[in-house]
């Protein structure tokens, strides 16, 4: 559609690490594997492959990687993606887990519960697939703020904020700040604006007691300045933001 899905290539001294792999298999023969041969990444120096979430845009091209570099470790916190390739070298590391020669996995939970990121501790830079959604994406579909465990998702901000993070790099073009967040106070505000949609949509809620999800997400969705959200969005909130004070 027109939302666009970005792969990374880490590189450290033992070799490449493949971070997501885009939707299609089609992605990888036109767009990952000629990235590849330009980088010199072959069977033996692709060590890992990164799977943010099993999510089709994030994992849809990995049965094809596997084709082409089979030896290559998957990383992945989800259950189904192991059920679905039971011969794959796969890992799923816990939280804060090293990885390898200065990387860490790190949980970023909320918009699924297998979410994870990848922390390089030498640049200090955190690359998190879709785990902190900002105000999300405006497109095709309802992609606002797609986050499904809210309080989980805001425990994992606030697990971020104490990180000694420089820079994030972002899977989409989350609104208002886009793909990457460059520096300290970039950092923070890319966060901020990945709780603010929740709180904002917890007010609505409390202001209007007597109205619906759906009539709260047709208020919340009226505004031009932000995507819109689908309705479950609204229904996580109210379930489980009941009791958490609202932030400013």
């Amino acid at each position: 559609m027109d939302v666009f899905t970005s792969v990374y290539t880490v590189k450290y001294d033992g070799g490449y690490i493949l971070f997501d792999t885009a939707t299609y298999r089609a992605d990888v023969d036109e767009y990952i594997l000629p990235m590849f041969s330009e980088l010199g990444i072959t069977q033996e120096n692709l060590k890992y492959i990164f799977i943010s979430h099993n999510h089709g845009d994030h994992s849809g091209g990995l049965a094809r990687l596997l084709e082409y570099f089979p030896k290559a470790c998957v990383v992945s916190r989800s259950p189904r993606l192991f059920e679905s390739f039971p011969g794959a070298n796969m890992i799923s590391p816990e939280d804060n887990a090293e990885l390898c020669e200065a990387f860490r996995l790190v949980t970023v939970v909320g918009h699924s519960p297998d979410s994870a990121a990848l922390y390089d501790t030498r640049t200090k830079t955190l690359i998190t697939g879709d785990g902190i959604q900002l105000y999300g994406l405006f497109g095709s579909g309802e992609w606002g703020a797609n986050i499904g465990l809210p309080k989980k998702h805001l425990e994992e901000l606030s697990k971020l904020r104490k990180m000694d993070i420089e820079s994030i790099y972002a899977a989409h073009d989350y609104h208002p700040y886009g793909y990457a967040y460059i520096g300290r106070e970039a950092v923070a505000a890319a966060l901020d604006a990945s709780e603010r949609p929740l709180f904002e949509i917890k007010k609505l809620i409390e202001d209007n007691p007597a109205l619906t999800d759906s009539e709260i997400r047709e208020i919340y969705n009226s505004s031009p300045n932000h995507p819109t959200v689908r309705e479950g969005v609204i229904r996580a909130v109210r379930a489980e933001l009941a009791e958490q004070k609202t932030h400013g």
